[in-house]
């Protein structure tokens, strides 16, 4: 298995085979759980607001009369009657609870006060000036969807609504260890490494960078044991091929890790391989900037999907604007622009030279295909 290159189908059921599914489900605050992905729809537990509420400083009544009596106020927070007579007036506020039979909130200036009786001046003062019981949300209504995003406004929303706890996904924790001597002594950053980094982020997870590591076997494999019990994954860059100085799967052995395939049908990125260190699983993708990525989101998903995580990938359908005859057993992993063409949504491929870093400005999304796909069919495209 370590020798043969699998087709990404092949790797995929491997690895949703080698791992233990263990739903990572927690349940938090909606302010804690912002950015999380919600792991069941969250319902409005009963309607909001709970009574009609004014929307604006003014006068409730319950019918269109020329005079009305007026009978006190309704102050914020403070539950109105339930019924209010025809005749009967209150003064409320922007926000006060409303009674269930009120028609109208008449605003200050359209009235006039005398001897405690209200007085509209005109029949435009007869506006309803008030939002319905439920007209935010209704008892039993889904107010955010399993498997969305979990925004700040979301959050607010479901805090103002007394919804008290949501079921989440975890957020993985990801170790990222760049490998090459060239990089220790390198002055400027690590693209690949910040390019792997933000990659993985966007896919909802907690991301640590750590130092780059010379081609040294024994600081390899030492870094790799002192990570274990750390991350949920550990990804490796860099030293994935077959030159002296590619140490990578020699030093992943070296920590007794579990050789689960190296080598893939996925071009860019064929040297990149599986393994299980002490059950943690670890990615070691290859050093080149394309090829890493290409492999990292051919992998780290169906990983953390096989884990029970729930990573968060940007797809698209469009159209492809070209021809594709490829060989049907490899995947080959396509950089593309994504374009609105006349309201329709178009791949255009990008022609990205091997072990140039262009692709970085030019390319929206990934295309993962294989075999022949005719110009303008639709395929799935994944955003980056």
């Amino acid at each position: 298995m370590g020798k043969e290159a699998l087709t990404l189908i092949e790797a995929k059921r491997i690895i949703g085979s080698e791992l233990k599914e263990s739903p990572k489900i927690k349940q938090m605050s909606p302010l804690k759980g912002i950015n999380h992905i919600i792991a069941e729809d969250v319902l409005c537990t009963k309607n909001f607001p709970v009574l009609p509420k004014s929307t604006m400083d003014g006068f409730v009544v319950s019918s269109k009369r020329e005079k009305y009596v007026i009978k006190g106020e309704i102050p914020l927070k403070v539950r109105p009657p339930h019924y209010l007579k025809a005749e009967d007036t209150y003064q409320v506020y922007t926000g006060s609870f409303l009674p269930v039979n009120s028609l109208y909130v008449i605003k200050k200036e359209m009235a006039s006060i005398n001897q405690g009786m209200l007085l509209p001046i005109s029949e435009a003062a007869f506006e309803k000036n008030f939002i319905d019981a439920g007209e935010d949300c209704k008892s039993g209504e889904v107010i955010v969807k399993k498997d969305e995003i979990l925004s700040v406004k979301a959050a607010i929303f479901l805090s103002m609504a007394g919804i008290k706890k949501v079921k989440v996904y975890e957020m993985p924790k990801v170790g990222i260890l760049p490998i090459g001597s060239e990089l220790v002594h390198r002055r400027g950053p690590d693209l690949t490494g910040f390019l792997v980094q933000e990659f993985v982020r966007s896919m909802l997870a907690k991301v640590d960078l750590m130092k780059p590591l010379p081609d040294s076997v024994n600081e390899i494999s030492t870094s790799l044991l002192n990570s274990i019990g750390k991350y949920d994954v550990l990804i490796t860059i860099g030293g994935t091929g077959i030159s002296d100085r590619d140490l990578t799967t020699e030093a992943a052995l070296n920590a007794n890790a579990k050789l689960i395939f190296k080598n893939l049908k996925l071009q860019p990125g064929k040297t990149a391989g599986f393994f299980t260190l002490h059950e943690t699983p670890l990615i070691t993708l290859p050093g080149n900037a394309q090829a890493a990525v290409a492999a990292l989101f051919a992998l780290l998903p169906i990983t953390l999907q096989s884990m029970g995580f729930a990573p968060y990938l940007r797809k698209r359908r469009a159209v492809l604007n070209d021809n594709l005859d490829l060989d049907d057993t490899w995947t080959k992993v396509l950089f593309v622009k994504a374009l609105n063409v006349n309201g329709c949504e178009t791949a255009e491929i990008l022609n990205v030279k091997p072990h140039t870093l262009r692709f970085i400005l030019e390319a929206d999304a990934l295309l993962f295909a294989s075999g022949k796909i005719p110009k303008g069919s639709l395929v799935d495209i994944t955003l980056i």
